[in-house]
């Protein structure tokens, strides 16, 4: 009659029992995972009452993969020997908070930001932005930036020099306000 056909199984506190087992389609989304990410790590999860033992792939910044392996020996073997990565017991060192910070982001809807190893290193100032960058700063009468500073930080001095160099407490004097505005052209920065 075929009442039970279809129902699967469920542990005492009522979980469904995962029935597949691993496959080759799960071990080359983990080799495609690994050769398209940077920094990857792998963690092997042991099995449970619920699921089989999975490979969890997390990337440095976060992203993460997990499918089922044949079992922690293979898991092990496979991370080591055909994706070359490190590999750790989940049980042993746990998830790196790097993931639950990514899974956090993006339920969140925020973007992620690029990891540091993968992100491309800022352009190096042209001598002229270099020079706007010094005469904002002395005239702003603030320390010296950072080496690439961020936008921010370069809004931050712009507005403060522009508060020094303001012709209306300058007396009308507007020199050192075209400098600072011919600065901020060098730098791209809006008014």
């Amino acid at each position: 009659m075929g009442i039970f056909r279809g129902r699967k199984a469920r542990t005492d506190g009522g979980a469904v029992v995962s029935d597949r087992n691993a496959s080759r389609a799960d071990l080359d989304a983990l080799r495609a995972f690994a050769e398209s990410r940077k920094g990857v790590e792998a963690y092997v999860e042991p099995k449970t009452s619920v699921t089989q033992t999975t490979l969890l792939l997390v990337a440095s910044d976060g992203e993460s993969i997990r499918r089922r392996v044949a079992s922690a020996q293979a898991a092990f073997e496979f991370a080591r020997k055909r994706l070359n990565i490190p590999v750790y017991d989940a049980n042993l060192v746990g998830i790196p908070s790097r993931k639950r910070d990514y899974d956090l982001r993006k339920a969140k809807g925020t973007p992620t930001p690029p990891s540091a190893s993968s992100a491309p290193q800022p352009a190096k100032q042209t001598p002229k932005e270099l020079a706007a960058i010094m005469t904002l700063e002395s005239i702003a009468g603030v320390d010296p930036l950072p080496t690439n500073p961020s936008f921010d930080e370069l809004m931050r001095v712009y507005r403060k020099a522009r508060k020094q160099a303001h012709p209306d407490r300058l007396g009308g004097e507007r020199t050192k306000w075209d400098t600072v505005e011919d600065a901020a052209r060098a730098l791209g920065l809006p008014d």
